[in-house]
Parts: structure tokens; sequence; C-alpha cells
């Protein structure tokens, strides 16, 4: 009887260290060193701007990532390494905008909102 114990000991920990080590190893690698910066492209009246040109600059290495703001004006760069960034959104008729010094920590989920002003139409002369 006593050997049997033994055996279902033995049994129980190949089964469960394996299951111990897999399921925390999961939860590690998502504390990786990233997080995310999203928001919505707005215009002055806090109408949105779908299809707004957003850009995240890297400020330490000036890396950059385009994307275009969808239907709803809202953007999201996932995943992001940390470090500080500058996030600038841009459409045809408006004036750029950037917020400089965007500080992205460890899992993070920064929300970096931007409002377009009305820009000056510029004319191409032949």
């Amino acid at each position: 009887m006593e050997r049997r114990g033994f055996f279902l000991r033995i049994l129980f920990l190949a089964l469960v260290v394996p299951a111990v080590f897999f399921l925390t190893s999961a939860t590690l690698h998502a504390q990786a060193d990233t997080g995310s910066i999203q928001g919505t492209i707005k215009d002055q009246s806090g109408a949105v701007i779908p299809g707004a040109k957003v850009i995240l600059t890297n400020e330490g290495t000036n890396l950059t990532i385009t994307l275009t703001a969808g239907g709803d004006g809202s953007y999201i760069f996932a995943p992001v390494k940390i470090g500080v960034y500058a996030v600038s959104a841009e459409a045809p008729g408006f004036a750029k905008a950037v917020q400089p010094h965007v500080t992205l920590e460890i899992q993070q989920q920064r929300v970096v909102d931007l409002t377009l002003k009305p820009g000056a139409v510029t004319k191409r002369l032949r």
C-alpha cells in the first residue's frame, strides 16, 4: 500500500511541476519591456478625424512608426518598447499636431489624444 502512495506522489509531481512551469512562464513572458500608446485624433470642435496619419517617433533613437487612424479617429501602437516618444498627427486641411516627451513604462497603456487645428491650404506654383 505504501508503494502505491509513493507512485501517486511521483505521478502528481510529474504532472503538477510542468503545469506550474508553463503557467508561470506565460506570466513572465507577458511582463516584457513593452507597453502601448493609443488615442483619438479630433478637430477643435471635438469631431473625430478618420484617416489621419499618426507618427510615433522614439526620441532616443529617431525610429519612427507610421499608421493611419481608423474611421473613428482612433489609433494604437502596440507593442511598443519602453522609452520616450513624440506622437504626431496630420491630415489634409489641418496643421500638424505634435505631443513630445511621452514616457512609456513597462506594461503601461498611455493615452495621447491629439487635436488638429485647421491649417492654411498651400498652393503650388508652376
